[in-house]
């Protein structure tokens, strides 16, 4: 009898010291995925769902003192803020970032520079983009990615972009692109993005082959993860390839395809600006 229970002990210490020790609480593993639901509400413009989210979330981080997901969920509230006009609660929500940088992690200070760059992409400030998304060697590699994003699509507007930006994208969307397919928590929007920003570059200097492709391979990808309002974008270029092409049948598709999605989206500015190329295509030769 004793020999058994002392089996049935050596059994129990053997399960325990099999235990993994956690690398993080299992409260901070619920709130980052509440924080992608929360990206994904976002992204669709559902910005009260978002919102109330991100409220929510902030209090979460703030338990266990995670600044970073602090700073996630004021800068999601920040840009709906942004989305909805609200000037004052955005700077409010500035305001509280740069706090919170200043006080907690001066090596955040990342998290503003990457507002700024999404505001100045609400008010098309192309130049002040190319002159801000500069990276620098002490930033993550996803912030690079994101800054490397917006450069290259706002230089390829103003005709100044250069093959190594081009290089240099490509080889972090490389990076992006293999841990995604490892099952990592990769960013499949940024990755979206980096694609379609080098769509756009290739579509500016009238490589239509290269241009297809990276917009094809950057809708794919939206189309799987659920970002429509991305996915739409990408059939607005590739309605913008097939018209340089005078393809006018399959520029008018995507962009009909393009403006459904934003209908659903309630995206008027996308919408006005679909609408008017779709006015260019020539009606004797449309469907």
């Amino acid at each position: 009898m004793r020999s058994k229970w002392l089996l049935i002990i050596l059994l129990i210490l053997s399960a325990c010291s099999s235990i993994k020790i956690p690398e993080c609480p299992q409260a901070k593993i619920d709130a980052d995925n509440q924080l992608r639901f929360a990206s994904q509400l976002e992204s669709t413009k559902d910005y009260s769902a978002a919102g109330e989210s991100y409220n929510f979330l902030l209090n979460s981080y703030r338990s266990f003192a995670d600044v970073k997901g602090m700073l996630n969920c004021l800068s999601g509230l920040a840009r709906i803020a942004l989305e909805e006009n609200d000037d004052k609660a955005y700077l409010e929500k500035r305001m509280q970032m740069a706090e919170l940088i200043q006080t907690s992690a001066n090596e955040l200070n990342y998290y503003l520079l990457l507002l700024d760059i999404y505001y100045y992409q609400r008010e098309n400030d192309l130049v002040a983009i190319s002159e801000k998304a500069i990276i620098t060697k002490d930033l993550p590699w996803e912030v690079s990615v994101n800054l490397a994003t917006a450069k290259l699509q706002a230089d390829s507007f103003l005709g100044t972009a250069t093959g190594k930006q081009v290089q240099e994208l490509n080889t972090l969307s490389n990076k992006l692109e293999k841990q995604l397919k490892k099952g990592k928590n990769a960013n499949n929007e940024l990755l979206s993005s980096a694609w379609y920003a080098l769509a756009y570059y290739y579509f500016r200097n009238s490589n239509y082959k290269n241009a297809y492709a990276f917009a094809h391979k950057a809708q794919e990808l939206d189309y799987r993860y659920g970002n429509f309002s991305g996915m739409a974008h990408c059939l607005w270029l590739k309605g913008q390839i097939a018209f340089a092409e005078n393809k006018i049948s399959e520029a008018q598709s995507n962009w009909k395809k393009a403006e459904g999605i934003f209908i659903s989206l309630n995206d008027t500015q996308a919408l006005q600006k679909l609408r008017q190329d779709i006015n260019k295509l020539p009606q004797e030769q449309m469907k």
